[in-house]
């Protein structure tokens, strides 16, 4: 069975209304798939927010390899969309980059963030 998987932006929303989002979804498990966890926003970068997502009773997982790739970005900033999405096909599969790392417990009642209980878990795709 497929455990369920959502997405969330945090751009226009403080920490503490994303995180209460998360919660009120019932979300276990944060998968942050920016390339480069930080941001000028307070509270999302990839310290300060893995603590606060723990406090709240949320696991963290940075996934790197699934941010947008250097070039990508450097397009996007330009405004040059189109071109960012053609680097897209060549941005590193994650079957073959990434481990898909868990936390070793959940935070919450010590059961495994994969148990039967299949847990929601959120990416975070600002």
């Amino acid at each position: 069975m497929p455990i369920p998987l959502a997405t969330i932006g945090y751009e226009a929303a403080p920490q503490a209304k994303v995180i209460d989002t998360l919660k009120a979804a019932g979300v276990e498990v944060l998968i942050d798939v920016r390339a480069i966890a930080a941001s000028r926003r307070a509270g999302f970068s990839k310290g300060l927010l893995s603590s606060s997502l723990e406090d709240a009773g949320i696991a963290y997982v940075h996934l790197r390899a699934l941010g947008t790739p250097k070039e990508g970005r450097m397009a996007a900033r330009r405004g040059k969309t189109a071109e960012m999405r053609e680097i897209l096909p060549t941005w590193p599969s994650p079957r073959r980059s990434c481990s898909w790392p868990r936390p070793s417990r959940s935070p919450r009642a010590g059961r495994p963030p994969c148990s039967a209980t299949r847990p929601t878990i959120a990416a975070a795709t600002a």
